[in-house]
């Protein structure tokens, strides 16, 4: 199981056995790169045994305090730090208080029991699976296939909810009997049963009556105080005893978090792709943006060969069908930094979902606002409120046909119809139809129909789009060897955007307002106001791959007929993404179902692109 996910940890490897309990964990060195910080981590003559990926910004904080209550260190490393604080206090009162990014696993062999813990946002992956008597957890699934009694199947229910919404829901994966651990949550687990607890749940913890209360904040303000957050999480997360690097795309947030470092340490590096057929140069604005702040700049060229040669290997490490086309760049980023010496790269990562940086939120609040402005009309002249329900619901009809997974884009009886939506039920299980509703009737005292549905849209990316991003970003960068921190995601940091008014977020359709306001004081207007485009990946990089369908495991798990295959292939012939996510889905099925090499396929992907010059 290690030998499968040693690119997570080439440092140095440690396995402990006992009571029937084994654990092991490669380790990447970022904090003391002694062997006093070795894993598993453990005390001798005390009980209790840690494995844990990840780190912990407040450990310094933490270790102050255990010291004064008598805890002696034998190390520098903030692993230590959570095994004397789980032990100190418990896992249930210590893990509220990790600031940071984690997955682990603790056992106390005094007691027989064993907690699996992760971070708030989910930034740090942990698998679990149950098969008889086995209970197994990694943290990447391919790892858990490695044991004898643990088999690899397809989820097709999972699969099929993955089709129609392109990303799965909660703790589900695409193999069956594997599950996630959710963030935000600990599970206890003894010989006698498995018990959850949620430490931290957005639709539970945000606090609506807050929110309200700040509607008159001045932004200035509101910016001084989110510059102050933010620079202490830059500081904390410069923390390594390893070469670190930052990312920087030339977008808002990682040039943003660039600059805050640039002022904390000299001599910084920021990578960036430079992307063959982009319609904007993210690499000339990061050069920019570099110069701007003193960062040396490396852009790392990357063309449709690249992306055709990394396509399967990228599915292999992310477990999963590939969503996002970017995550592609990013691991070449990742591969240039390892290269060049570096262990730690910080991105941007969360500020769209705190801070409303997406343009499908705002649309959210246009369509609730001509809603609320059609029933005004209707007051006013009486009869015009049949017609213009009429239109509304028309439009939305054909805005919604294809966001099935966004109910709360839809005014209709405060979501009672779509809330009733058998297709809803049938994919997954209800829970975005169920977190939309509670956070609907939650946010009654924000006020405004547009507003609440603006931030029920954000908070639902936090849930979903957030952290599917992050695994994807966090298997990327390890597949590297490379630890991927994300300073936006800090504890402070989230609490400060959940709690942000709507004004704060959105001026006049323009999104990240309080950020922007920030960025103000760091970068030039021209990367302040840019256009938000990601890294603006073109379909012309993987045209010609939907060939692979031909005959292939997609046709077979959905069970496709021949007629329905061609009608399916020549339809996507003239998609973009859908074509990028079947195919991903493709290269999944054959590399863990069917046992295709990586590389193989990568040949398989060069040729087909060359015949369809």
């Amino acid at each position: 199981m290690l030998d499968s996910i040693v690119h997570r940890g080439p440092d140095g490897s440690g396995i402990w056995v006992g009571g029937g309990v084994g654990l092991g964990l490669c380790r990447l060195n970022i904090l003391d790169l002694t062997e006093r910080a070795r894993q598993p981590f453990l005390i001798p003559k005390e009980p209790g045994v840690l494995v844990y990926n990840g780190e912990i910004y407040n450990f310094r904080e933490l270790r102050r305090e255990l010291e004064k209550i008598g805890h002696v260190f034998r190390s520098e490393s903030d692993t230590e730090v959570v095994f004397r604080a789980l032990r100190e206090w418990g896992p249930e009162k210590a893990v509220p208080r990790f600031n940071g990014m984690f997955a682990f696993a603790y056992y106390d062999d005094q007691v027989g029991t064993l907690w699996l813990a992760r971070d708030r946002a989910g930034i740090k992956p942990l698998y679990l699976t149950k098969v008889g008597s086995v209970l197994a957890f990694a943290s990447e699934a391919k790892a858990l296939f490695k044991h004898p009694q643990v088999p690899c199947r397809p989820d097709m229910h999972a699969l099929t909810t993955q089709v129609m919404y392109q990303r799965l829901a909660g703790g589900w994966s695409p193999f069956e009997g594997v599950s996630m651990v959710l963030p935000g949550t600990l599970v206890k687990i003894t010989a006698e049963h498995e018990e959850t607890f949620t430490y931290f749940d957005l639709v539970r913890d945000v606090d609506p009556n807050r929110i309200a209360r700040q509607s008159k904040a001045n932004v200035g303000e509101l910016a001084s105080e989110l510059e102050l957050i933010l620079s202490r999480s830059v500081r904390e997360h410069l923390v390594s005893d390893a070469p670190l690097a930052m990312m920087c795309s030339g977008g808002l947030d990682s040039s943003l978090l660039t600059a805050m470092a640039a002022r904390e340490r000299k001599n910084l590096t920021g990578y960036v792709a430079d992307i063959a057929h982009t319609p904007v140069d993210e690499a000339e604005k990061a050069r920019v943006v570099c110069q701007h702040t003193g960062v040396t700049c490396r852009p790392v060229p990357y063309s449709r060969e690249d992306f055709l040669r990394d396509w399967p290997a990228s599915v292999y490490h992310n477990d999963r069908p590939q969503y996002f086309p970017q995550n592609l760049p990013s691991r070449a980023v990742c591969r240039a930094a390892h290269r060049d010496g570096f262990k730690v790269l910080l991105g941007g990562e969360g500020a769209d979902e705190l801070f409303g940086g997406y343009s499908w939120q705002q649309q959210s609040r246009g369509n609730w606002m001509a809603y609320r402005r059609s029933r005004l009309m209707n007051r006013l002249i009486p009869g015009l409120y049949g017609l213009s329900r009429c239109g509304i619901r028309f439009y939305l009809a054909n805005r919604l046909s294809q966001m099935e997974s966004r109910p709360f884009d839809k005014p209709s009886r405060l979501l009672k119809e779509t809330a009733f939506n058998p297709r809803s039920w049938a994919l997954d299980g209800a829970q975005r139809h169920h977190r939309a509703e509670a956070l609907f009737e939650k946010l009654k005292p924000v006020g405004r129909l547009e507003d609440r549905a603006f931030l029920v849209h954000s908070f639902e990316d936090f849930h979903s789009h957030l952290r599917t991003s992050l695994r994807s970003t966090d298997k990327m960068a390890m597949s590297q060897s490379i630890e991927m921190r994300v300073p936006f995601l800090d504890n402070h940091v989230i609490d400060f955007g959940l709690h942000a008014p709507l004004h704060a977020k959105l001026n006049r359709g323009r999104g990240k307002w309080v950020v922007k306001q920030v960025a103000n004081r760091y970068l030039p207007k021209s990367i302040i106001h840019a256009k938000k485009v990601g890294f603006g990946i073109e379909s012309c990089m993987w045209k010609g791959t939907e060939k692979l369908l031909r005959g292939g495991m997609v046709a077979e798990l959905f069970k496709w007929d021949r007629g329905a295959a061609d009608k399916i292939h020549s339809w996507i012939e003239e998609k973009e993404l859908p074509a990028f996510h079947l195919v991903s889905m493709e290269l999944w099925a054959r590399i863990f179902l069917r046992g295709e090499s990586p590389d193989d396929l990568a040949e398989k992907l060069l040729a087909l692109a060359a015949d369809s010059k």
